[in-house]
């Protein structure tokens, strides 16, 4: 994981996890996730972890600390990529917590919803669904 007192700016090839914790967010037929996934809700932002310096297990217990935080199930992760965000003119900064030195978020989302929606389909189309093995 990231340095807590070092933690550096988010770079444009760095790879990022967006925790799945709605089952009803992964297409079972093909193991591939919905765009609700990415969609900020209920927040203005989209809460990420940033892959930067974690090995696996960290980034699962990351995943599990989100599942726990609000009384869910922690099914799998998507990871995208940040080009893929800023090329919808979005931002993502890091914002690290203190349990997560590695969480970013994604900002500058429309505030209309099916313009939310859209965004969401494009990350969505290129996301790799890892699941909770």
């Amino acid at each position: 994981m990231i340095d807590q007192a070092n933690v550096p700016d988010v770079g444009a090839e760095e790879t990022l996890a967006r925790y799945v914790v709605h089952s009803s967010h992964i297409r079972r037929s093909n193991q591939t996730l919905k765009p609700d996934t990415f969609i900020p809700h209920p927040y203005r932002d989209l809460s990420v972890t940033r892959h930067l310096l974690a090995i696996e297990e960290e980034l699962w217990s990351v995943g599990e600390d989100v599942a726990d935080a609000s009384g869910k199930t922690l099914y799998g992760r998507g990871d995208i990529r940040v080009t893929v965000c800023t090329g919808q003119q979005l931002l993502v900064q890091a914002k690290p917590t203190s349990n997560n030195p590695n969480h970013a978020d994604v900002t500058g989302w429309p505030a209309d919803k099916p313009a939310q929606k859209i965004i969401a389909q494009e990350i969505a189309a290129t996301a790799v669904f890892v699941a909770k093995g």
